[in-house]
């Protein structure tokens, strides 16, 4: 292979795994750097290719001044300079992917490192972290990063850890092997927006799309879809946005599971790029079980989605919230923008005796909205569903209309 595979971990505590790791890769054609990320004790078993001195240097600071640091300030040192090494690691040309191995503070610590790598770049963590009940946004971010769950802690080679880092040692290798481009050079591509409740209408759009010569990315609004679709647009991968489920500007107003961050629908506008917005599932917030929603909850209509998460129908209030909410992040848009509203029903369960249908309360979103919204972003209220193929057709139609002339 012409590059190497970064192997992360501080070695005075993870040595002899990664010389285990570093042995089976090889036996296997690979090569190895190994990056310590180590800030107490002495590395054990292996030489660094990249010494915890440079990274420590990266970041900003000395070894010296890094052991003095109470924990939290060192990983914040080293992080940064493990975000700095790996990505001159990889611009030079001496890795093409990266393999960490550690505990909560190594694995966190390598995480921002890893997810610095462009998409396609073979990347993964191996951490006992990777279990149920932590959550992943840190570790994983909007990257592409595998976590493999370690089952037992990394601590020492024995006849459960062979198991689990010669499985590591082999997906590393095996996504090396495919040989994947990671380069992004888009013509005629654009970025769509889909949950499971607006699925219908994007398979319908998609194909339309499709047959006009477009590629359709679609990213789920899950809180880190949407952050993942806007850094793309950041580096200009997209020709056009169709927004079709804006639902996580909700979620980051009234606290649900699926927070969009505070510059959700903003980027597409400070760019330039051509959006159509729709408010697809902007009726709801979403909730953890039933038994568990807050008692501010108790007379909300709400669905049943399954049984770790519940739709809770927002109030009319909350409505007209989130419509001036819009109006004002489409108010900054630099480019050409639309808007398009479903009047029978921003989502699967708000038509006509659906759980969460409340056309009075979409009436208050509505007004809200084009009241705020500054001249010259067109608005146009359609009479169906938003899963309605008409639907679809006529938010493609709309689409190519805001986008520039071939």
């Amino acid at each position: 292979m012409a590059s190497a595979i970064a192997l992360i971990a501080t070695l005075d505590t993870k040595g002899p795994e990664v010389k285990y790791l570093k042995d089976r890769i090889e036996e296997k054609g690979g090569t190895v750097r190994i990056v310590d990320t180590g800030m107490r004790g002495a590395p054990q078993a292996v030489r660094a290719d990249v010494s915890r001195e440079e990274v420590a240097a990266a970041g900003g600071s000395s070894l010296a001044e890094v052991e003095k640091l109470e924990r939290g300030h060192a990983i914040e040192v080293m992080r940064r300079g493990l975000v700095k090494v790996m990505v001159a690691q990889h611009e030079g040309g001496a890795i093409a992917g990266a393999l960490a191995i550690g505990g909560q503070d190594g694995a966190l610590l390598a995480a921002h490192a890893l997810q610095a790598l462009p998409l396609g770049l073979p990347k993964m963590i191996v951490t006992p972290i990777a279990q149920g009940s932590e959550p992943f946004g840190p570790y994983v971010g909007t990257s592409d990063i595998i976590v493999m769950h370690s089952v037992i802690d990394i601590l020492g080679v024995n006849a459960i850890s062979k198991k689990i880092f010669d499985q590591a040692a082999g997906a590393i290798l095996g996504a090396l092997d495919m040989g994947i481009s990671i380069d992004l050079k888009p013509a005629k591509t654009i970025a769509a927006t889909m949950y499971g409740n607006t699925t219908p209408v994007m398979m319908v759009a998609k194909k339309r799309l499709e047959r006009l010569g477009y590629e359709v990315i679609v990213f789920h609004p899950n809180g880190t879809g949407g952050r993942a679709m806007e850094e793309m647009i950041e580096r200009g991968l997209f020709s056009a946005i169709l927004d079709m489920t804006t639902h996580e500007v909700t979620d980051e107003l009234f606290g649900g599971f699926h927070a969009g961050g505070p510059e959700r629908l903003e980027v597409a506008g400070r760019h330039g790029v051509p959006q159509l917005v729709v408010p697809g599932c902007v009726d709801f917030i979403i909730q953890g079980a039933r038994g568990d929603l807050p008692d501010k909850y108790a007379k909300r209509q709400t669905y049943y989605f399954n049984p770790e998460v519940t739709l809770v129908r927002l109030s009319p209030v909350e409505m007209q919230r989130v419509g001036s909410v819009m109006a004002d992040k489409l108010n900054k848009a630099e480019g050409p923008a639309a808007v398009l509203i479903p009047l029978g029903g921003f989502s699967a369960y708000a038509h006509p005796g659906g759980a969460l249908h409340d056309e009075a309360g979409d009436r208050q979103f509505i007004d809200s909205l084009k009241n705020h919204l500054r001249p010259g972003i067109p608005v146009v209220e359609f009479d169906a569903h938003i899963n309605d193929p008409a639907f679809a057709e006529k938010a493609v139609s709309m689409l190519l209309e805001v986008m520039p002339a071939e």
